[in-house]
């Protein structure tokens, strides 16, 4: 394709024989986005890969390989890289338990494909001192009974991911417009909202990067999903979006510009294309939102009940 590129996306490679352009070196004059050059600057590199070193050679093959394979999945959309930077909320007694509440099975972003570790890195849970005192946080009451317990799958941990397996349902409940009440409030389902200062409760607040890929004008409705995928114990949204920023890789020392697939895991590339097939067609759907949560809950209690199965196997 013949293309100069399109605002929020990437450029095809300009290689159609009808693209009759002045060439300079192994680009020719329309190859200008930063994709564009990473993809040409891979080939480049590995037609002249004979005349290297055997470390190097495999290195130019190895980027050529997931270039091309980047961009047989691309399959000549204009499609970027994303990077999503969220900030997710909970109530918490403590340290110890805010680490569960905020980066273990629950309050993770989740993909269209499901919670993909590899397309996330989760910071530390820190106490956050944005909200006041005197704010409500959802918590689940039944947690308040066996918040001793310290057994790994313990009652204690149970509690909390049965609780988010029930706000997520609420939550597509209330997207789908099937549990409000007269008011248009949601109704709550079997989580408890309460006072900071009632229960002797924290604050606390981390940080998610998330990889995605977004069309043109795509992206912010993409990151808004990766948030809203993240509810608290009522179902009421816990995640907000700090940041949204392209990666459209980097320029090496010698100039040559490096495409982002070549800086991902082949699994994390491989995740990224089969979310984006799954998005494309609904990105930021209501409905797409709602079979997102859906598709949660299932997957947060089965991979915690898989997991304290294989501890006690």
């Amino acid at each position: 394709m013949c293309d100069g590129g399109v605002e929020g996306g990437s450029a095809d490679v300009a290689d159609d024989e009808s693209c009759a352009a002045t060439t300079v070196g192994h680009r020719s004059i329309g190859d200008h986005t930063p994709l564009s050059l990473a993809v040409l600057d891979a080939r480049a590199r590995m037609a002249g890969a004979d005349g290297e070193s055997g470390v190097a050679a495999v290195r130019a093959s190895r980027e050529a390989s997931d270039v091309e394979h980047w961009e047989r999945r691309r399959h000549g959309r204009h499609v970027r890289l994303w990077v999503v930077r969220l900030e997710v909320g909970a109530a918490a007694r403590n340290r110890i338990e805010a680490e569960f509440r905020l980066t273990r099975y629950v309050r993770r972003p989740v993909h269209r494909i499901g919670d993909v570790p590899v397309l996330r890195r989760t910071g530390v849970p820190e106490p956050d001192p944005t909200r006041p005192e005197g704010h409500r946080a959802a918590y689940p009451l039944a947690a308040l009974v066996c918040h001793h317990d310290r057994v790994p799958f313990g009652e204690l941990e149970r509690v909390h991911v049965a609780a988010y397996v029930r706000a997520l349902a609420s939550a597509r409940a209330r997207i789908r417009g099937s549990l409000c009440d007269r008011t248009g409030e949601p109704l709550l389902a079997g989580a408890s909202s309460s006072g900071v200062g009632d229960l002797r409760l924290g604050l606390w607040r981390v940080h998610h990067r998330v990889l995605c890929l977004a069309g043109p004008g795509e992206a912010p409705a993409r990151a808004r999903e990766l948030a809203a995928s993240v509810v608290d114990d009522a179902g009421r949204p816990a995640a907000r979006v700090l940041d949204l920023q392209p990666d459209d890789g980097y320029v090496d020392g010698s100039g040559r510009r490096v495409h982002p697939a070549a800086t991902l895991r082949p699994e994390a590339a491989a995740a990224l294309w089969d979310d984006y097939d799954a998005a494309e067609a609904d990105v930021g759907e209501s409905s797409a939102v709602a079979d997102v949560l859906a598709r949660a809950a299932v997957q947060v209690w089965k991979t915690f009940a898989d997991d304290a199965r294989s501890l006690f196997r």
